[in-house]
């Protein structure tokens, strides 16, 4: 087995080498490459035998001497080197299960590959790794790993997954865990599924099984308006979120005392649909699963007070900020703040999720076709939408790109997801005239 060199780095190694496009990479030190986990783990040694086939099918075998953290410049066809893999399970929660026909292509994909847990952070189940594999990330010493648990008790995760592999994952865990690899955990919790005592039993063997498993995230199951024919499941009520917030937040106490960590972190929405008051900064531990939606509103309110403190008080212009209807509230009112720290104006619009309907209402899942619908073009004031709509391509979910807005709307503005972000635009104009916007 080989991988394909498609190009290498100007300045670097493969250069020297004089390493051609087209040419493969067949061993290092005499091990077969297969993916990216081995060309990282075998690429790190400083002394290295590097086997390439060139495109004429001569093999030629170099001596590399180089630093331990120096890359060969090797450019491949993809990140993994391989194909990703492919989920195995039929979860009955499955977001990518309930979306309506017509987006992007690549949200039908269903990846479940722990190399991509390790590169990139996604959350994978351990349904489809072998034995094999599992050694292979003890060996090349590959953490931490996120793995979707969902629950420990083999009944209820294979419930909930569909798939009978699911019932090993306490043994996988103890096993990694065990070896020295660190672990992160997510629940997706699903009333009547894994929720009530399945949940605190869940978290309690988690901890249990040491300081190698570092945290848990405990999120809510997302549920759209395309669920036909799909398993019949409850959204999460008000009375649910805050009996899930109660029941956990002694053990995050006990956590706290016992090992410096809360351990468990709840989503952002289980705060807002409860009428709960969001925890502190400090809470959150460096934001560790600000991306599973965990933490979000207070750093994004934290930061933005702090900012605040020193934003120029003759900023001004005129703006529409669109945001999903669950931050929509909080958002207005540190508009009311920037407005009166400033001469700048804005209007804070709740954007309401048509496209996927049910109880989606964050800005990431916008879509075109929502903004446009819900949103007039004011040519006097700019619109600001946030970056997070966009997938790496800068594609929404709808197939629409950065220019389709701009044919709709004069001005139009697009920001990261941050504080920072946004008050730096908002301060991009500036008053001759202090007293006037």
């Amino acid at each position: 087995m080989s991988v394909c060199i498609c190009g290498v780095e100007p300045g670097s190694i493969a250069e020297e080498m004089n390493v051609v496009p087209g040419s493969r990479l067949l061993r290092i030190n005499g091990r077969t490459i297969t993916d990216s986990l081995d060309y990282l783990f075998m690429s790190s040694d400083d002394n290295l035998e590097v086997e390439i086939e060139d495109p004429s099918g001569e093999v030629i075998l170099f001596d590399v001497e180089k630093d331990p953290d120096e890359d060969l410049g090797f450019i491949f066809e993809s990140g993994l080197m391989d194909e990703p893999g492919h989920c195995a399970n039929a979860c009955v929660f499955c977001f990518v299960d309930q979306l309506p026909k017509g987006l992007r292509s690549s949200l039908y994909f269903k990846d479940d590959d722990t190399r991509l847990s390790f590169l990139q952070g996604n959350f994978v189940t351990l349904t489809n790794v072998t034995d094999a594999q599992l050694e292979r990330i003890v060996e090349y010493g590959i953490h931490p790993i996120n793995v979707s648990v969902h629950s420990l008790d083999p009944q209820i995760r294979m419930r909930l997954m569909k798939n009978p592999k699911s019932a090993q994952i306490h043994e996988q865990l103890s096993f990694l865990v065990n070896a020295g690899v660190s672990l992160n955990g997510q629940i997706v919790l699903v009333p009547g599924y894994n929720d009530g005592e399945d949940l605190l039993r869940t978290i309690e063997g988690l901890y249990a099984l040491g300081e190698n498993f570092l945290s848990v995230a405990v999120v809510p199951v997302g549920l759209t308006a395309h669920r036909e024919g799909l398993s019949d499941i409850s959204p999460l009520s008000k009375a649910d979120a805050s009996e899930v917030i109660d029941s956990v937040e002694p053990l995050q106490n006990k956590y706290l005392e016992e090992r410096g960590t809360s351990f468990v972190f709840l989503a952002d929405e289980f705060y807002l649909l409860a009428d709960r008051k969001i925890p502190e900064h400090a809470h959150y531990e460096g934001y560790l699963h600000y991306e599973d939606g965990i933490g979000m509103i207070r750093r994004f309110v934290h930061e933005m007070r702090e900012l605040l403190k020193d934003f120029p008080s003759d900023a001004c212009g005129q703006y529409v900020i669109a945001t999903g209807t669950a931050f929509a509230p909080i958002f207005a009112k540190l508009a009311q703040e920037i407005e009166g720290s400033s001469r700048v104006k804005l209007e804070i619009v709740a954007v309401e999720n048509r496209l996927l309907g049910g109880g989606v209402n964050v800005s990431a899942l916008l879509s075109y076709s929502d903004i446009v619908s819900q949103i007039q073009e004011d040519e006097n004031r700019t619109l600001i939408l946030s970056r997070a709509m966009y997938n790496i391509d800068g594609i929404t979910l709808d197939g629409k790109k950065a220019e389709d807005f701009a044919k709709v709307y004069r001005h139009v503005r697009f920001v990261e997801p941050h504080a920072d972000a946004l008050l730096s635009l908002l301060k991009e104009k500036r008053c001759l005239n202090p007293l006037s916007p």
